[in-house]
């Protein structure tokens, strides 16, 4: 009977170990996936605004506040 009880707590000890970290690099892939995604999804919402409307209105051009005169030097209109 001794051996059944050996064996009972070796299995008892093998389920209760914390499960063995994961090999190197994983969490790094992992990262790099996830990045992937979010720059696919920041360059997804990008093109839907330069699509919008107010993307596509021409902006007024601005008025020039400065002119040159004659004389090299500048003057306000």
């Amino acid at each position: 009977m001794a051996i059944w009880s050996e064996l009972r707590d070796i299995m008892r000890w093998l389920l209760r170990r914390a499960d063995s970290p994961p090999p190197p690099g994983i969490g790094q892939r992992h990262q790099a996936a996830e990045q992937a995604v979010a720059q696919r999804r920041l360059l997804d919402q990008a093109k839907q605004l330069r699509d919008t409307q107010w993307h596509r209105e021409p902006t007024p051009t601005p008025t020039t506040l400065c002119l040159r005169t004659s004389d090299g030097t500048r003057g306000h209109r």
